[in-house]
């Protein structure tokens, strides 16, 4: 199968469909590995999948990428924040599929986010709206992945949210829409159909052993 520093996990279009939350937090591949994969190296990493994933910013978002003639202090400063809120809520959902009481302090550091992060305001510009920082100066990445977050903690799907249970350490998250709440992996397209076909080939050398 490769080595965990080159094994490369796409991401299937039923993970694409997944809440802004767990999309983000998906970010990581193989999580559940010694060498995880980072989906977002960079400031302007970040950006970019938040352009790809919808999430509006009315400011102009390159006065904070460095590679885009940006503060390269102002872009670390925001990049860090949106990675540390990742790390988060991947620990605080994590611990609600694994039933047990999360961390205090990571329920302090995500409280702590909502709490003391800049207001944002909701801006219509260009025929649509966007997050606009409540200073001239500010640009709020994040919050609508907190609300995500927070809506899937505290909401009714809060118990539909699980962790893949692919054996190679895939650990993206999902929240399981099935009817019989039976949902096992990420997608059936890759984690399912992988482990569908090594059960599968395991019960051909069983039955060859035993001839």
């Amino acid at each position: 199968m490769g080595s965990p520093q080159i094994l490369k996990k796409r991401q299937p279009a039923a993970v694409a469909k997944e809440d802004l939350a767990i999309r983000f937090v998906n970010t990581v591949a193989w999580r559940l590995r010694q060498a995880a994969e980072e989906r977002l190296p960079t400031p302007a990493a970040l950006l970019d999948w938040l352009d790809e994933n919808g999430v509006r910013i009315s400011n102009d978002p390159a006065e904070v990428t460095p590679e885009r003639g940006g503060d390269l202090q102002r872009a670390q400063t925001a990049y860090g924040s949106a990675i540390a809120l990742r790390e988060t809520i991947y620990e605080i959902l994590v611990a609600q599929i694994r039933n047990v009481t999360p961390a205090a302090d990571h329920v302090e550091a995500f409280n702590r986010f909502l709490h003391h992060r800049p207001a944002a305001l909701l801006e219509w510009r260009a025929g649509k709206f966007g997050w606009h920082g409540s200073h001239p100066d500010e640009l709020d990445f994040c919050t609508p992945i907190a609300i995500s977050a927070a809506e899937l903690m505290t909401g009714p799907r809060a118990g539909r949210v699980k962790q893949c249970g692919d054996d190679r350490g895939c650990g993206w998250l999902f929240v399981d829409e099935s009817r019989a709440q039976n949902r096992r992996w990420c997608s059936m397209g890759d984690c399912g159909n992988r482990a569908k076909a090594s059960r599968h080939y395991a019960r051909i050398r069983e039955t060859r052993n035993a001839k």
